[in-house]
């Protein structure tokens, strides 16, 4: 980098702490008796703390909020806003000696100071922390949309994403929506629907058999070197089915740099990494997975520009999987630019759709005479609302080439909340009155619950709102690690087509480090782990978190799923 964009690297990040910070101090002023009395029910050990979080932070941040007390939020600020006026600061990070230099009679105890300073890390996961009890509602709860779905130029957001990755993976749904209550009462829905002894008699019932799973994104550590055992554990049920699907989330281009990418010497820290998986862990999702279908409209589908795209279907083309929901630039006008596939399986013609509800920033470099290139229907957006007029057009071509039953994998709502919000549920909606048969959803980096929609004179349609993650690397994300793969049959008897034995395996993701760069990253079967803890590398923080993955996570929150069989 230039100087000259090393400085401009400086102001853009002084701008956005000055953004929060301005954010904050309104804030407070607005709002102090009520920021200090939570502050102080975190002191006195009140309010409960994040699961995911050390005795030893917990204690530090408890002490943390009773100095901020005691010494006001006023003075607090103070502290604070001088420090971040420096731009050279900002950039190599906020150490306490910063603080000290600043307002040394106003530290926190020597303790809590000894224990920032040997862990720099420790100093930012406590500011986090702070931010997300100083906004609490704002942090602790998912929020309704009211506008444009934007995080790529948002840095609260941002914080927010960090504070959900790092330290809580909201388990709540938003306020006063009831979809606890409503998932909870899925449970004691059929998703068997129709019994095979109803059916009439006929000497052969065609069948295709579906297994679908969540997004592949493997970067980081997830490497064909740490990874020769990956879906070992896993491929008797998921593999075994005429369509293996699963959410291709990054491009495959061996031109570009592997993995995540923030820029040269990150450059671009603080905007979204751009993705990009490697053509030998493409190989693995194919050949060891027997991956053959892979959406491809995802956040990431741009990442890396038109080439980008182009690049990533060449190797699914050259693979002879099945894609749908990104199209090659060059594209002839007709069948080339329809945006989905259809697959015909056993006599029964399936349609396979892929959307995307935004492309991190990306989408000003789609040109304006390629609007086919990426499926995009802004799930997520409030105010303009969603069109989902693609969709519609899409099911219509579908149907008029004979396609019996529809399904689409919706890229949608928001990363690691574990309900979808209301505006998802109300999409979902939508997108089953666009004459869809099968929502299949992801994004969220966790898992989400599913739900049946009745439909009049049909049978009800099927929304899994997030699968979870499937390949992938988030090893800070207590619930990322839990996810789930599900498997239904169509059956096809008096000229319609039926959805018919649902099941659905919880996976564990094992990602155990050996040492340097060495890992072993399985995906397991969350039962295996259950039964044998000690058997996986797991480190003791991990074993400590199953009973809350179990008894919370799958057995509550995913109760719908949890109830059927995997068998």
């Amino acid at each position: 980098m230039t100087l000259q964009e090393i400085y401009k690297k400086y102001k853009e990040n002084e701008e956005k702490i000055q953004k929060i910070l301005q954010m904050l101090k309104k804030y407070i002023e607005e709002n102090e008796e009520e920021v200090t009395a939570t502050l102080q029910s975190v002191a006195s050990g009140e309010l409960e703390m994040p699961e995911t979080i050390s005795p030893e932070e917990e204690k530090h941040f408890r002490a943390l909020c009773g100095w901020i007390v005691s010494i006001g939020l006023e003075q607090f600020l103070a502290i604070a806003q001088p420090v971040l006026n420096d731009p050279s600061i900002l950039t190599r990070g906020i150490t306490l000696d910063d603080i000290e230099g600043v307002m040394p009679e106003w530290l926190p105890p020597k303790e809590i100071v000894d224990a920032f300073k040997e862990n720099g890390r420790a100093l930012t996961r406590q500011a986090v922390l702070l931010t997300s009890y100083i906004f609490y509602d704002e942090f602790h709860y998912p929020q309704p949309e009211t506008g444009i779905y934007d995080i790529a130029d948002n840095p609260f957001q941002k914080l927010k994403w960090l504070y959900r990755y790092w330290l809580n993976q909201l388990e709540v749904a938003e306020q006063g929506s009831g979809l606890e209550g409503h998932f909870t009462k899925q449970k004691d829905l059929n998703y068997e629907d129709i019994q095979i002894e109803e059916l009439p008699e006929q000497p052969i019932i065609p069948t295709a058999t579906i297994s679908c799973a969540g997004d592949l994104l493997a970067v980081d550590v997830l490497t064909p070197e740490n990874s020769p055992h990956l879906f070992d554990e896993i491929t008797d049920f998921y593999s075994t089915a005429d369509i293996v699907s699963a959410n291709l989330e990054s491009t495959v281009d061996e031109c570009r740099p592997i993995g995540r990418y923030n820029g040269e010497d990150g450059e671009n820290a603080g905007q979204p990494a751009q993705m990009n998986t490697s053509k030998a862990m493409f190989d693995k999702f194919r050949r060891e997975a027997k991956i053959n279908y892979f959406s491809t409209a995802t956040n990431h589908a741009m990442d890396w520009g038109v080439s980008g795209v182009n690049a990533t279907l060449k190797v699914l083309k050259d693979s002879g999987a099945y894609y749908s929901g990104t199209t090659k630039s060059d594209a002839s006008e007709g069948e080339e630019r329809d945006g989905f596939t259809i697959i015909e399986k056993n006599g029964i013609r399936i349609a396979m759709l892929a959307y995307t509800f935004d492309l991190n920033g990306y989408e000003k470099y789609i040109p304006a005479n390629m609007p086919y290139l990426v499926n995009v229907v802004r799930f997520n957006d409030a105010d303009p609302t969603p069109d989902y007029s693609l969709i519609e057009k899409q099911v219509a071509a579908a149907k008029a080439k004979g396609a019996e039953h529809i399904i689409a994998y919706c890229h949608w709502g928001w990363e690691f909340e574990m309900y979808p919000h209301v505006n998802i549920r109300e999409a979902a909606h939508k997108v089953i009155d666009c004459g869809v048969d099968t929502i299949l959803g992801n994004h969220a980096h966790v898992s989400q619950p599913a739900e049946l929609i009745p439909r009049e004179g049909k049978q009800d349609a099927l929304v899994i709102y997030a699968f979870g993650d499937f390949v992938s690397y988030h090893p800070e994300s207590r619930n990322s690690k839990l996810a789930y793969i599900v498997k239904f049959d169509l059956i096809k008897f008096g000229g319609k087509v039926f959805r018919q034995h649902i099941k659905s395996l919880p996976i564990y993701i094992v990602n155990q480090h050996l040492g340097g760069k060495r890992y072993d990253c399985r995906i397991v079967k969350f039962e295996d782990v259950l039964k044998d803890p000690d058997g996986y590398g797991l480190t003791e923080l991990e074993k400590r978190q199953l009973k809350h993955l179990n008894k919370k996570v799958w057995n509550d929150i995913l109760s719908p799923l949890s109830g059927l069989d995997a068998r």
